[in-house]
Protein backbone atom coordinates (compact mmCIF):
# COMPACT_ATOMS: atom_id res chain seq x y z
CA UNK A 1 0.00 0.00 0.00
CA UNK A 2 2.70 2.66 0.41
CA UNK A 3 4.32 1.79 -2.66
CA UNK A 4 1.17 2.63 -4.16
CA UNK A 5 0.76 5.59 -2.32
CA UNK A 6 4.26 6.46 -3.86
CA UNK A 7 3.86 5.60 -7.42
CA UNK A 8 1.12 8.03 -7.46
CA UNK A 9 2.70 11.45 -7.29
CA UNK A 10 5.16 10.09 -9.99
CA UNK A 11 2.59 8.94 -12.25
CA UNK A 12 0.60 12.26 -11.58
CA UNK A 13 3.99 14.46 -12.38
CA UNK A 14 4.07 12.04 -15.62
CA UNK A 15 0.86 13.41 -16.05
CA UNK A 16 0.99 16.95 -15.89
CA UNK A 17 3.20 17.82 -18.88
CA UNK A 18 0.71 16.47 -21.11
CA UNK A 19 -2.12 18.06 -19.22
CA UNK A 20 -0.08 21.86 -19.54
CA UNK A 21 0.52 21.55 -23.19
CA UNK A 22 -2.96 20.54 -23.59
CA UNK A 23 -4.21 23.74 -21.56
CA UNK A 24 -1.59 25.66 -23.70
CA UNK A 25 -2.94 24.20 -26.75
CA UNK A 26 -6.28 25.42 -25.86
CA UNK A 27 -5.03 28.84 -24.44
CA UNK A 28 -3.44 29.44 -27.70
CA UNK A 29 -6.93 27.94 -30.14
CA UNK A 30 -9.44 30.26 -28.13
CA UNK A 31 -7.58 33.32 -27.53
CA UNK A 32 -5.38 35.22 -24.85
CA UNK A 33 -8.51 36.42 -23.33
CA UNK A 34 -8.94 33.62 -21.02
CA UNK A 35 -6.04 32.56 -19.33
CA UNK A 36 -6.65 32.72 -15.42
CA UNK A 37 -9.92 30.76 -15.96
CA UNK A 38 -9.05 28.42 -18.48
CA UNK A 39 -5.73 27.19 -15.76
CA UNK A 40 -8.23 26.85 -12.84
CA UNK A 41 -10.30 24.50 -14.74
CA UNK A 42 -6.86 22.59 -15.68
CA UNK A 43 -5.87 22.47 -11.81
CA UNK A 44 -9.36 20.89 -11.07
CA UNK A 45 -8.59 18.49 -13.55
CA UNK A 46 -5.23 17.46 -12.40
CA UNK A 47 -6.41 17.04 -8.46
CA UNK A 48 -9.25 15.18 -9.79
CA UNK A 49 -7.07 12.96 -11.63
CA UNK A 50 -4.80 12.42 -8.65
CA UNK A 51 -8.22 11.25 -6.56
CA UNK A 52 -9.17 8.89 -9.14
CA UNK A 53 -5.21 7.15 -7.83
CA UNK A 54 -5.23 7.63 -4.58
CA UNK A 55 -5.02 10.60 -1.81
CA UNK A 56 -1.31 10.79 -0.42
CA UNK A 57 -1.12 9.28 3.37
CA UNK A 58 0.75 11.91 6.05
CA UNK A 59 3.54 10.03 5.67
CA UNK A 60 4.47 11.02 2.37
CA UNK A 61 6.89 14.03 1.90
CA UNK A 62 4.98 17.05 1.17
CA UNK A 63 6.91 17.74 -1.94
CA UNK A 64 5.81 14.55 -3.50
CA UNK A 65 2.27 15.50 -3.14
CA UNK A 66 0.05 16.94 -5.97
CA UNK A 67 0.59 20.81 -6.22
CA UNK A 68 -0.62 23.21 -8.98
CA UNK A 69 2.37 24.49 -11.42
CA UNK A 70 4.26 27.09 -10.16
CA UNK A 71 2.54 30.68 -11.28
CA UNK A 72 5.36 31.89 -13.11
CA UNK A 73 5.04 29.38 -16.15
CA UNK A 74 1.05 30.23 -16.57
CA UNK A 75 1.50 33.66 -17.38
CA UNK A 76 4.58 33.12 -19.45
CA UNK A 77 2.11 31.23 -21.94
CA UNK A 78 -0.47 33.53 -21.66
CA UNK A 79 1.43 35.91 -22.51
CA UNK A 80 3.11 34.12 -25.61
CA UNK A 81 -1.39 33.62 -26.70
CA UNK A 82 -1.71 37.04 -25.79
CA UNK A 83 1.32 38.37 -28.50
CA UNK A 84 0.23 35.86 -30.93
CA UNK A 85 -3.50 37.04 -31.06
CA UNK A 86 -2.87 41.20 -30.93
CA UNK A 87 -3.35 41.24 -34.54
CA UNK A 88 -6.65 40.04 -34.36
CA UNK A 89 -7.61 42.04 -31.58
CA UNK A 90 -8.56 44.98 -33.95
CA UNK A 91 -11.37 43.51 -35.63
CA UNK A 92 -13.26 43.05 -32.43
CA UNK A 93 -12.99 47.28 -32.50
CA UNK A 94 -14.27 47.26 -36.17
CA UNK A 95 -17.21 46.56 -35.39
CA UNK A 96 -17.97 49.76 -33.10
CA UNK A 97 -18.89 53.17 -35.17
CA UNK A 98 -16.60 55.60 -36.17
CA UNK A 99 -16.47 58.49 -33.87
CA UNK A 100 -17.52 61.97 -35.32
CA UNK A 101 -14.69 63.71 -37.75
CA UNK A 102 -13.51 67.00 -36.21
CA UNK A 103 -14.18 70.22 -38.42
CA UNK A 104 -11.07 71.08 -40.70
CA UNK A 105 -9.26 73.48 -39.34
CA UNK A 106 -7.32 74.24 -41.91
CA UNK A 107 -6.82 77.93 -43.51
CA UNK A 108 -8.68 78.10 -46.38
CA UNK A 109 -6.18 77.83 -49.70
CA UNK A 110 -4.79 81.61 -50.87
CA UNK A 111 -6.53 83.60 -53.60
CA UNK A 112 -4.84 82.68 -56.90
CA UNK A 113 -2.31 85.34 -58.25
CA UNK A 114 -3.95 87.90 -60.64
CA UNK A 115 -2.96 87.25 -64.64
CA UNK A 116 0.10 88.66 -65.78
CA UNK A 117 -0.45 92.41 -67.19
CA UNK A 118 0.36 90.95 -70.64
CA UNK A 119 -2.88 88.75 -70.71
CA UNK A 120 -5.62 91.78 -70.41
CA UNK A 121 -5.01 95.16 -70.73
CA UNK A 122 -4.33 97.18 -67.61
CA UNK A 123 -7.32 99.89 -66.56
CA UNK A 124 -6.31 103.97 -66.42
CA UNK A 125 -5.39 105.06 -63.09
CA UNK A 126 -8.59 107.80 -62.21
CA UNK A 127 -7.96 111.01 -63.38
CA UNK A 128 -7.26 113.40 -60.27
CA UNK A 129 -9.07 116.42 -59.49
CA UNK A 130 -6.53 119.23 -59.17
CA UNK A 131 -6.92 122.97 -58.03
CA UNK A 132 -8.05 125.20 -60.78
CA UNK A 133 -5.03 126.65 -63.01
CA UNK A 134 -5.52 130.35 -64.05
CA UNK A 135 -2.91 131.16 -65.73
CA UNK A 136 -2.20 135.39 -67.16
CA UNK A 137 -2.61 135.25 -70.83
CA UNK A 138 1.18 136.18 -72.00
CA UNK A 139 1.47 135.41 -75.78
CA UNK A 140 -1.58 135.86 -77.19
CA UNK A 141 -1.42 138.47 -80.38
CA UNK A 142 -5.55 139.05 -80.10
CA UNK A 143 -5.03 139.73 -76.45
CA UNK A 144 -2.04 141.64 -76.84
CA UNK A 145 -3.96 143.85 -79.32
CA UNK A 146 -6.76 144.66 -76.49
CA UNK A 147 -4.52 145.51 -74.07
CA UNK A 148 -2.84 147.81 -76.21
CA UNK A 149 -6.58 149.64 -77.42
CA UNK A 150 -7.67 149.78 -73.99
CA UNK A 151 -4.72 151.11 -72.18
CA UNK A 152 -5.37 151.06 -68.01
CA UNK A 153 -8.98 149.89 -68.68
CA UNK A 154 -7.99 145.89 -68.66
CA UNK A 155 -7.13 145.08 -64.81
CA UNK A 156 -6.75 141.46 -65.55
CA UNK A 157 -5.64 138.80 -68.31
CA UNK A 158 -6.59 135.34 -67.40
CA UNK A 159 -7.07 131.63 -68.72
CA UNK A 160 -9.20 129.07 -66.56
CA UNK A 161 -8.87 125.31 -68.67
CA UNK A 162 -8.40 127.10 -71.64
CA UNK A 163 -11.22 129.79 -71.26
CA UNK A 164 -9.73 133.18 -71.74
CA UNK A 165 -11.36 135.88 -69.53
CA UNK A 166 -10.89 139.49 -69.52
CA UNK A 167 -11.61 141.61 -66.62
CA UNK A 168 -12.76 145.35 -67.34
CA UNK A 169 -13.46 148.66 -65.65
CA UNK A 170 -17.08 149.61 -65.82
CA UNK A 171 -16.25 152.73 -67.34
CA UNK A 172 -14.89 150.65 -70.54
CA UNK A 173 -17.40 147.83 -70.20
CA UNK A 174 -19.82 149.06 -72.82
CA UNK A 175 -17.26 150.56 -75.58
CA UNK A 176 -14.83 147.27 -75.13
CA UNK A 177 -17.92 144.98 -75.54
CA UNK A 178 -18.35 147.24 -79.05
CA UNK A 179 -15.12 146.67 -80.27
CA UNK A 180 -15.04 142.65 -79.39
CA UNK A 181 -18.23 142.62 -82.15
CA UNK A 182 -16.88 144.96 -84.74
CA UNK A 183 -13.21 143.45 -84.93
CA UNK A 184 -12.56 141.94 -88.44
CA UNK A 185 -10.06 139.43 -86.93
CA UNK A 186 -12.45 137.86 -84.49
CA UNK A 187 -15.85 139.35 -84.99
CA UNK A 188 -17.91 138.22 -81.48
CA UNK A 189 -21.29 138.78 -83.44
CA UNK A 190 -23.22 136.59 -80.59
CA UNK A 191 -23.69 136.87 -76.86
CA UNK A 192 -24.23 133.36 -75.92
CA UNK A 193 -24.98 134.24 -72.19
CA UNK A 194 -25.52 137.03 -69.57
CA UNK A 195 -25.08 136.52 -65.86
CA UNK A 196 -24.23 137.38 -62.53
CA UNK A 197 -22.41 137.05 -59.36
CA UNK A 198 -23.01 138.36 -55.58
CA UNK A 199 -20.10 138.64 -53.29
CA UNK A 200 -21.32 140.22 -50.03
CA UNK A 201 -18.09 140.50 -48.51
CA UNK A 202 -16.40 142.69 -51.28
CA UNK A 203 -17.49 146.25 -50.56
CA UNK A 204 -17.65 148.40 -53.25
CA UNK A 205 -17.63 145.50 -55.89
CA UNK A 206 -20.34 143.19 -54.43
CA UNK A 207 -21.40 142.36 -57.61
CA UNK A 208 -20.02 140.67 -61.25
CA UNK A 209 -21.68 141.36 -64.42
CA UNK A 210 -20.41 138.27 -66.61
CA UNK A 211 -20.74 137.71 -69.71
CA UNK A 212 -20.12 135.13 -72.61
CA UNK A 213 -19.19 135.60 -76.00
CA UNK A 214 -18.87 133.75 -79.23
CA UNK A 215 -17.81 134.69 -82.76
CA UNK A 216 -19.17 132.13 -84.84
CA UNK A 217 -17.03 132.45 -88.12
CA UNK A 218 -13.72 131.97 -86.01
CA UNK A 219 -15.15 129.45 -83.50
CA UNK A 220 -13.89 131.42 -80.33
CA UNK A 221 -14.86 132.24 -77.17
CA UNK A 222 -14.74 135.30 -74.66
CA UNK A 223 -15.45 136.04 -71.10
CA UNK A 224 -15.77 139.50 -69.50
CA UNK A 225 -16.61 140.54 -66.57
CA UNK A 226 -16.74 144.06 -64.88
CA UNK A 227 -17.47 144.91 -61.19
CA UNK A 228 -20.26 147.47 -59.84
CA UNK A 229 -21.67 147.92 -56.19
CA UNK A 230 -25.03 147.00 -54.31
CA UNK A 231 -27.33 149.42 -56.03
CA UNK A 232 -25.46 151.09 -58.68
CA UNK A 233 -26.89 150.79 -61.92
CA UNK A 234 -24.80 148.84 -65.17
CA UNK A 235 -25.02 150.32 -68.64
CA UNK A 236 -27.13 147.79 -70.74
CA UNK A 237 -25.58 146.00 -73.96
CA UNK A 238 -29.10 145.62 -75.65
CA UNK A 239 -27.81 148.45 -78.07
CA UNK A 240 -25.19 145.44 -79.43
CA UNK A 241 -26.55 142.68 -79.22
CA UNK A 242 -30.45 142.50 -78.89
CA UNK A 243 -30.55 138.43 -77.60
CA UNK A 244 -29.25 140.40 -74.22
CA UNK A 245 -32.64 141.89 -73.56
CA UNK A 246 -34.28 139.02 -71.70
CA UNK A 247 -30.58 138.19 -70.03
CA UNK A 248 -30.81 141.52 -68.86
CA UNK A 249 -34.26 141.58 -67.13
CA UNK A 250 -33.45 137.93 -65.70
CA UNK A 251 -30.30 139.27 -63.77
CA UNK A 252 -32.83 142.14 -62.43
CA UNK A 253 -35.39 139.50 -61.51
CA UNK A 254 -33.22 137.49 -59.42
CA UNK A 255 -29.94 139.93 -58.52
CA UNK A 256 -32.27 143.29 -58.16
CA UNK A 257 -29.43 145.14 -60.79
CA UNK A 258 -30.57 147.70 -62.83
CA UNK A 259 -29.52 148.50 -65.96
CA UNK A 260 -29.37 151.75 -67.89
CA UNK A 261 -30.17 151.72 -71.30
CA UNK A 262 -32.66 148.74 -71.39
CA UNK A 263 -35.52 148.85 -73.32
CA UNK A 264 -38.40 147.13 -70.94
CA UNK A 265 -36.65 146.36 -67.43
CA UNK A 266 -38.99 144.36 -65.46
CA UNK A 267 -39.10 140.58 -63.81
CA UNK A 268 -39.39 137.98 -66.18
CA UNK A 269 -39.46 135.31 -64.18
CA UNK A 270 -41.24 136.37 -61.02
CA UNK A 271 -44.22 138.55 -60.80
CA UNK A 272 -43.53 142.42 -60.77
CA UNK A 273 -44.22 142.76 -56.90
CA UNK A 274 -42.70 139.77 -55.77
CA UNK A 275 -40.34 141.04 -52.52
CA UNK A 276 -37.04 139.98 -52.86
CA UNK A 277 -34.60 138.88 -55.23
CA UNK A 278 -33.64 135.13 -54.55
CA UNK A 279 -30.11 134.57 -56.13
CA UNK A 280 -29.01 137.24 -53.65
CA UNK A 281 -26.81 135.52 -50.76
CA UNK A 282 -29.26 137.29 -48.17
CA UNK A 283 -32.15 135.87 -49.42
CA UNK A 284 -33.35 132.77 -46.86
CA UNK A 285 -33.33 129.74 -48.25
CA UNK A 286 -36.50 127.37 -48.63
CA UNK A 287 -38.55 130.85 -48.26
CA UNK A 288 -42.05 131.01 -48.85
CA UNK A 289 -44.00 134.57 -49.51
CA UNK A 290 -47.31 133.46 -47.73
CA UNK A 291 -48.50 136.85 -47.47
CA UNK A 292 -48.15 137.39 -51.70
CA UNK A 293 -49.97 134.30 -52.04
CA UNK A 294 -52.74 135.41 -49.64
CA UNK A 295 -53.35 138.82 -50.99
CA UNK A 296 -52.84 137.91 -54.80
CA UNK A 297 -54.60 134.23 -54.89
CA UNK A 298 -58.49 134.10 -54.62
CA UNK A 299 -59.41 130.78 -52.88
CA UNK A 300 -63.08 130.17 -53.61
CA UNK A 301 -65.70 127.52 -52.73
CA UNK A 302 -66.20 125.08 -54.74
CA UNK A 303 -69.73 123.20 -54.38
CA UNK A 304 -69.19 120.02 -55.44
CA UNK A 305 -71.05 116.44 -55.18
CA UNK A 306 -69.36 113.92 -52.96
CA UNK A 307 -70.70 111.00 -54.09
CA UNK A 308 -68.84 111.27 -57.48
CA UNK A 309 -65.47 111.96 -55.84
CA UNK A 310 -63.10 109.97 -53.37
CA UNK A 311 -64.38 110.44 -49.71
CA UNK A 312 -60.86 112.08 -48.82
CA UNK A 313 -61.99 115.26 -50.65
CA UNK A 314 -65.03 115.49 -48.54
CA UNK A 315 -63.42 114.96 -45.52
CA UNK A 316 -61.18 118.15 -46.73
CA UNK A 317 -64.36 119.91 -47.21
Amino acid sequence: MPDEIKDTPEDQSGDKPSEESKGAGEQGSRGAGEPRERGAEEQGQIISASAEHGSPTDDAPVEEAAAPPPAEDKPAAAAEATSEEKPDAPAKDAAKPAPPRAPDARKPPPPRAAAPPGDRPAKPPPAKKGPVVTVEITDDPFIDRIKERFTGAITEAVATHGQQILVVKKDAYVDLCRFLRDDEEYPFDMCSDLTALHWPDRKGQEFDIVVNLYSVSKNRRLRIKTAIADGEACASVTSIWAGADWMEREVYDMFGMRFEGHPDLRRVLLPQDWPGHPLRKEYPIGYQDNEWTDKHLDYREVDYDTSLIDVKYAERR
